[in-house]
């Protein structure tokens, strides 16, 4: 929160603020361990400048004017230029972003929030004061754990912001506790119609498919090659084996290698093998690597892209307890909307603190209203789209509805949307609103498309 809301009353919870993060305090090694680009768009930006943050980052970042792409083994490169976005994209480091995010919790919260490294929750219960658990008290007592030094302790807050990822244990509490509840509600208390029942917290983790894993490789850009530019290339026809690379500075790329996990030729790496994989998959890039970025591309080990899961219902436990993130909405990277999403959660939510007035009891379930639809959109869309392209009917149903977007919207704009994927990085959207436009497009583009069938019938006859 930027700032005290409400009365004095409820105002100690916004000056008394700990923040416990599980990884140990950054220092420049740790800085450059398992660090990868972030790239900004409108949606984030937005956010970020509602909560006062945005200067900051923009000051440490750098601006993605277009994207130049090869397609397989180096051919048939494209460029495009970024001139129909009202936010360009910023990019920085990961562990950049959370310095700048860091000093600006430091510098707007006057000294009322402490942050304490090495220490991760691992779930949390209602218990009343005699530290017994109460389906009536609403105050949550957190079960903590130092890494650092091995001890385990329990600790009862005011309130809790759950913001602990796509393993939430605050989440997965919140489900236990759900459930709990609905097991102890009466049947008489259900059925009274003078009660609202009150929503309940769902979590939907779907299956892994097309399941992708990546290595960071930085690159040297060559003289007249931009800094400002998003460079990408396709390995193979089939897409299984992709690269991807942001700025890092005005002489550097960040890459990212993505492939199914245990390609062939992502074994057993050397600097030589690891050139190969270069020379063969990404020719106009492999100039760019040094021996010495290779080597230390060759002994990393694959990390995974996570898999899609999303929270439905409430977002909130009682009046204290609110999930943020990636612990309600978790997408793969492929369009920048992990934590451009998860900026667009803190806004809602500081939203919902200002307009009643900072009472937790109205400010939650308004979070939860607005926010939940979003985050069931946002994963079944973005999922719609994660495809294996091998498979002849996945990549019919991958193209086919852009094609037809693209060409409804061409023909006419003022009736047709654009494509799902650019409306996602539209921030004037909400993803239930792209949702339910794209519905509508595909009952009059079906409307458009049988006319058409029926009246050229009728020609021919």
């Amino acid at each position: 929160s930027r700032s005290g809301y409400g009365t004095d009353a409820s105002q100690a919870w916004v000056e008394n603020i700990t923040i416990f993060d599980k990884l140990p305090e950054p220092n420049e090694e740790t800085m450059n361990m398992r660090s990868y680009n972030l790239g900004l768009n409108g949606r984030g930006q937005q956010a970020l400048q509602q909560l006062g943050a945005l200067q900051r980052i923009k000051h440490n970042s750098l601006e993605v004017r277009g994207r130049r792409e090869w397609g397989p083994a180096g051919t048939k490169p494209s460029s495009r230029e970024f001139t129909d976005r009202r936010y360009l994209t910023r990019v920085l480091l990961r562990n950049n972003l959370v310095e700048c995010l860091r000093e600006e919790v430091v510098a707007q919260s006057n000294g009322h929030v402490s942050i304490v490294h090495n220490v991760e929750c691992e779930g949390f219960e209602w218990r009343d004061h005699d530290n017994q658990k109460s389906i009536n008290c609403e105050k949550p007592t957190l079960s903590l754990h130092n890494s650092e030094s091995g001890s385990r302790w329990s600790e009862t807050f005011d309130f809790v912001a759950g913001v602990d990822g796509a393993a939430s244990a605050i989440r997965a509490a919140m489900v236990r506790d759900s459930q709990r509840e609905q097991q102890q509600r009466t049947d008489e208390e259900n059925k009274n119609i003078h009660s609202e029942e009150p929503l309940t917290t769902h979590f939907k983790r779907f299956e892994p498919c097309n399941t992708r894993v990546y290595r960071t490789i930085k690159l040297k850009l060559p003289e007249g090659w931009r800094a400002d530019v998003n460079y990408a290339a396709r390995g193979d026809e089939n897409r299984e084996i992709l690269f991807d690379a942001l700025p890092l500075d005005e002489e550097t790329l960040l890459g990212a290698i993505l492939s199914k996990p245990n390609h062939p030729k992502m074994q057993n790496l050397t600097v030589e093998k690891a050139r190969a994989l270069f020379d063969e998959y990404f020719p106009p890039l492999s100039s760019l690597a040094t021996d010495e970025a290779l080597r230390e591309f060759a002994e990393k080990e694959d990390s995974r892209l996570p898999e899609f899961s999303y929270v439905e219902g409430a977002l909130h436990g009682r009046k204290s307890v609110v999930l943020l993130g990636d612990a309600i909405h978790t997408v793969k990277p492929y369009f920048g909307l992990g934590v451009n999403s998860a900026f667009e959660d803190v806004a809602i939510l500081d939203s919902a603190l200002e307009e009643s007035g900072g009472r937790l009891e109205e400010a939650l379930p308004l979070y939860s209203t607005r926010r939940a639809p979003s985050a069931k959109a946002l994963v079944e869309v973005s999922r719609s789209f994660d495809k294996d392209l091998r498979n002849p009917l996945a990549l019919v149903s991958f193209l086919v509805p852009l094609l037809l977007d693209q060409a409804f919207h061409t023909l006419l704009p003022n009736v047709f949307e654009r494509t799902s994927l650019g409306l996602m990085q539209d921030e004037r959207y909400s993803f239930e609103d792209i949702v339910a436009r794209k519905r509508t497009d595909r009952v009059l583009q079906a409307v458009v498309l049988a006319a058409t069938t029926a009246a050229a019938a009728a020609a021919a006859a």
